[in-house]
């Protein structure tokens, strides 16, 4: 493994994305080199699977890379990881015969495989792997295998738990119209920055989306969905201080004055206050691509 160069990502149709993730690429990089597993959170579209190509292209050539993602049948999930890092999917009868493994006696393959230090295992959208596939993740960790786990809001529990986390962040303005700007050009389209500048607002910082407003663009789509997909953030901390800032001056009057109805009011007003400010809180929390919401 330390004979793995840290090198820069491989360039190809999404090396604009590659060139803005560079950091958190590098550092996953490391992590994976160190025989560190590592979870990988960010929202759907904001480069995680485009990351996930990379890593297993730059670790392809010293270990048995397998990128897996659920297909919707935990044993033909469990097949395309075997026939990945070339584990037999069959076994042969005393007749002769050919038998398929059967989904347990396949997790007790990779599970032996896996232990190996020469393999990698890439789980691409994790946080859609049923109960079953995450608790033999969980042996997989335990017995030292490498993992690179991609997910979207994964569940706070069992292998999401035990794994160091990496968040991707959304990508700043400028960066979201330098990957419109490549996605325009590609499609042969001229757009004037004022355009750009709307268009950019319904893509928020998810290059993904920065991509599709502009199909969409070209597609006369456009005027259909400008309220965007990508997650608001709602900031309430101005109004809240400003209500805390009135019912502070009214609690204030009321003991002034000996009135007992201004003063609960006042208190009343108060805790409500901190309540929806606990509540705008957890929305935005809510909103964003972390682990257990």
């Amino acid at each position: 493994m330390a004979g793995i160069p840290r090198q820069r990502p491989p360039q190809r149709d999404s090396s604009v994305v590659l060139d803005f993730r560079s950091a958190e690429y590098q550092q996953m990089v490391s992590s994976l080199m160190q025989r560190q597993s590592l979870l990988v959170l960010g929202e759907s579209g904001s480069g995680k699977s485009v990351l996930g190509s990379a890593i297993a292209q730059q670790f392809s050539s010293e270990l048995k890379v397998a990128t897996a993602t659920y297909s919707g049948s935990s044993k033909q999930t469990l097949v395309g990881i075997a026939e990945a890092l070339d584990v037999p999917i069959v076994e042969v009868t005393p007749k002769g015969r050919e038998r398929p493994l059967t989904a347990e006696e396949l997790r007790v393959e990779l599970l032996d495989a896996l232990k190996n230090a020469k393999a990698l295992l890439i789980v691409d959208d994790a946080h859609r792997f049923p109960s079953s596939l995450r608790y033999w993740l969980e042996e997989v960790l335990k017995a030292g295998g490498l993992m690179l786990l991609l997910a979207d809001r994964p569940p706070a529990k069992d292998v999401f738990l035990k794994v160091p986390r990496l968040e991707l962040e959304s990508l700043t303005v400028d960066q979201i119209r330098t990957v419109m700007y490549e996605e325009a050009t590609r499609q042969g389209m001229a757009i004037n920055p004022s355009r750009f500048a709307e268009l950019q607002q319904r893509a928020g910082g998810n290059p993904a989306l920065a991509k599709r407003v502009i199909h969409e663009e070209l597609m006369g789509l456009s005027d259909s969905s400008e309220a965007g997909d990508h997650r608001q953030y709602i900031d309430g901390t101005p109004f809240l201080i400003a209500a805390l800032t009135i019912v502070g001056i009214v609690k204030f009057i009321g003991i002034g004055m000996g009135d007992k109805a201004l003063y609960i009011v006042g208190g009343v007003a108060s805790l409500l206050a901190i309540a929806l400010r606990t509540v705008f809180s957890q929305a935005n929390r809510g909103s964003r691509a972390r682990l257990g919401r």
